[in-house]
């Protein structure tokens, strides 16, 4: 759980505790927000709670030091005796027209301010009598650039200064004289400006680049010691879990699973101090690493997903460069030992379907099953043959409504798709996902399938609502902190077969998907698909490598188009045959009079979710 999240009956709460010098300031104790039921959703509003809250606690600590000193400094300044607590300042010191200059036209804003709120005159004929003042004060400042003689000015130098607290020194007699004339330039400029301002015109003054003279009393004041925290590693994550929050489940904790990897290995170090070598020391560990070692390609894609949390940094102003960018070699392994660490993904051959087909898996007697792979019998019969048919992902049928399938022109279609989000939240369940805009599709159902009794087992589903999933055992669990459509079944699935029934690894679901891909792509010699209709039907964008030869190539109509009209490609999914394979008996025979969904799991959702999860109302 990430820290300050807590998981409540009602929801998520962001609880974070006020630190004790900063309680009295803020007027209470805990920073206190809920963030609703959802995970997802959750995460990113305490990604921003972690930001608000880091930055409000530094900018009031920071505002308290500096208001009670500077507060301080100038009670002890007027508490002094007057005529004692002025500071010499000496009038030819290095840079002192420059600050007076700034000083003075600093204070034109005020002027503007008081204009922009109707607030600059008391009387009618201040104008005027402004306009007649500034003509005659820039008469007598020509006159003494002409002439040389500033004396006329050098009260308002030392007027200037006695304000800041200084009294001026002139040791050679000359100082003042020079300082005033110097001083002339901002404000014979002064003048202009105000001017302009009362003909009508916008002006703005030219500020020198010197800051204005401080007071003595801020001269007096020690700069208080409060510094801005050097951002670490650590202070990133909460940003970068903001950022990933757009992606699916599966990129955003593996992506920060990169993350605080990094930051293991580095021992969470300030930002700044992270080198190019750091990162591909990072990279040699995990090549090297006795277990669970990367393969070259995978750190390439851990490298980008690093280079994006860095970015968003530096984006942010938390670093001035970016280590993971300015990287310019990875380490390497050799290519025999890169081949090795390469993730199989088989696909099934028929002798192992009917294997799995005759297994326990297919037995709804068996007793080796519990939870909801026991209580939800419709999920153990369709989805493998969803899968193997369809050439679905996984999550593609995990995630079926009732209402995802249809019948149109005498066909019966299904809908890969999450277009129905406002009715699933009004259910209060968990959004949807798809790993691409490709997967957005909608095909029709193989022959097969209908042959095995899909329709009428569809049929029953609507029975509890017409939007219900169609797989009560693939809800998420309401009190996960990863809300995952289908976690109960992978969690079942893929070990049953890679070890119950000995296939080993690189053989699970995907496995379904690459044996219609083999299917597919032997059709081809008896009939050529039209171009991309291969890639529509199982959700690709582009044909797999091993499929370039034997497809037409797609054309750009993909991208123009809403796809094929799934009602004309049923001539050519029908041929999509498993010579040899020895199927189940149809659904309802195969259920022998069981019920598909056992009333166990229909009360436990009901308890979690209401009844609401079940689409009744939708």
């Amino acid at each position: 759980m990430l820290p300050n999240l807590r998981k409540t009956p009602a929801g998520y709460v962001y609880l974070k505790t006020i630190p004790a010098d900063l309680q009295d300031a803020l007027g209470k104790t805990v920073i206190k927000k809920s963030l609703g039921r959802q995970f997802n959703l959750a995460k990113e509003k305490w990604a921003e709670l972690e930001a608000q809250s880091t930055k409000l606690f530094q900018s009031t600590r920071q505002q308290l030091t500096f208001g009670r000193s500077a507060d301080g400094a100038i009670d002890a300044y007027l508490q002094k005796d007057p005529v004692k607590r002025l500071k010499s300042l000496k009038a030819d010191r290095p840079g002192l027209a420059e600050q007076l200059s700034a000083l003075y036209l600093a204070g034109l804003s005020a002027d503007y301010t008081a204009r922009s709120r109707q607030e600059r005159w008391a009387h009618s004929s201040e104008p005027d009598e402004l306009t007649a003042d500034l003509d005659a004060v820039l008469a007598t400042i020509k006159n003494a650039v002409v002439s040389g003689d500033a004396s006329a000015f050098i009260s308002v130098v030392e007027q200037l200064t006695m304000f800041r607290g200084y009294r001026l020194l002139d040791e050679t007699g000359e100082g003042i004289q020079t300082l005033t004339y110097e001083f002339l330039r901002a404000a014979q400029h002064g003048c202009q400006v105000l001017a302009s301002r009362q003909r009508g015109e916008f002006a703005e003054p030219i500020l020198p680049d010197q800051e204005p003279l401080p007071a003595a009393w801020d001269i007096q004041l020690a700069v208080p010691s409060v510094e801005t925290a050097k951002p670490k590693l650590s202070d990133v994550t909460p940003l970068y879990v903001k950022r990933l929050a757009t992606h699916g489940r599966k990129t955003q904790t593996t992506n920060l699973s990169w993350w605080n990897r990094l930051i293991e290995f580095c021992g969470d170090k300030f930002l700044d101090e992270v080198s190019s070598l750091d990162i591909y020391k990072f990279f040699e560990d995990r090549l090297h690493a006795d277990k669970a070692s990367w393969s070259m390609k995978y750190c390439m894609k851990v490298r980008a997903g690093l280079a994006e949390a860095f970015g968003e940094a530096k984006t942010q102003e938390m670093c001035s460069r970016n280590p993971v960018v300015e990287l310019d070699n990875m380490p390497r392994i050799t290519t025999a030992e890169e081949q090795k660490r390469k993730r199989p993904r088989h696909p099934y051959s028929v002798s192992q379907l009917n294997i799995l087909l005759s297994s326990a898996w297919y037995d709804p007697a068996a007793n080796n099953w519990k939870g909801r792979m026991k209580w939800d019998l419709g999920a153990r019969y369709w989805i493998p043959l969803l899968c193997l048919y369809q050439g679905f992902r996984v999550r593609e049928p995990l995630q079926l409504l009732a209402s995802d399938i249809m019948v149109e022109a005498g066909f019966v279609l299904i809908r890969i798709q999450v277009t129905d989000e406002d009715e699933l939240s009004a259910q209060s369940l968990p959004t949807r996902s798809l790993k691409n805009e490709a997967t957005r599709r909608v095909v029709p159902v193989h022959p097969v399938l209908l042959e095995l009794g899909f329709m009428d087992f569809v049929s029953s589903t609507r029975e509890r609502g017409a939007m219900t999933p169609l797989f009560p055992a693939a809800v998420p669990e309401l009190t996960s902190t990863q809300p995952m459509w289908g976690r109960a079944y992978e969690q079942r699935f893929v070990p049953f077969v890679r070890d119950v029934l000995g296939f080993g690894a690189g053989f699970g679901n995907h496995s379904f998907r690459h044996t219609l891909e083999d299917c597919l792509r032997n059709a081809q010699f008896d009939e050529r698909w039209p171009a991309g209709l291969g890639q529509f039907y199982t959700g690709r964008t582009l044909p797999s490598d091993a499929d370039r030869s034997y497809f037409l190539k797609l054309g750009s109509e993909r991208h123009y188009g809403k796809g094929y009209d799934p009602t004309l490609m049923m001539p050519f999914v029908k041929n999509l045959q498993y010579k040899g394979i020895i199927l189940p008996k149809p659904f309802f025979e195969w259920l022998d009079g069981r019920a598909s969904v056992d009333n166990h799991l229909i009360s436990l959702l009901d308890g979690d979710w209401g009844t609401e999860w079940r689409g009744a109302g939708c």
